[in-house]
């Protein structure tokens, strides 16, 4: 079970546009607990997405302490075989680190949506949420 869970909802963003940033929110300062554990980042999309091979898009989950990324903690590309059902919740994968990601009170979460290759159209109204514990 969470004790923190974050969301926000994506803009929309065209194929080959630029890198933009979504800010999910500050991870809280006003409990007891100090530093949290990453338990899950994903997505749930209004609209079907289907990824492709080369020209597609990838989303970063990140925490950053004084403006300052720090880690990386999930991402999800969305190439051939990787998709968004529709209202379906997608679990964004660890960020390539071997172990769990701890987040500080006061750390900002923030999600990052890249364009590859020539890209590949990001629908509006994607939610990103990721729960801490």
């Amino acid at each position: 079970m969470a004790d923190v869970a974050l969301r926000t909802v994506l803009p929309a963003q065209t194929a080959a546009g630029a890198t933009s940033v979504t800010i999910m929110g500050e991870v809280p300062t006003t409990f007891a607990q100090t530093t949290y554990q990453v338990q899950r980042a994903s997505l749930t999309s209004p609209t079907a997405v289907t990824g492709v091979a080369t020209n597609n898009f990838t989303v970063n989950f990140r925490n950053l302490r004084g403006g300052t990324p720090q880690a990386t903690f999930s991402t999800a590309t969305f190439a051939l075989g990787t998709n968004l059902a529709v209202e379906v919740p997608f679990a964004a994968t660890g960020g390539g680190t071997s172990t769990a990601v701890t987040v500080n009170a006061g750390d900002l979460i923030d999600v990052q949506l890249v364009q590859n290759g020539t890209g590949l159209l990001v629908p509006a109204g994607i939610v990103a949420s990721v729960e801490l514990a």
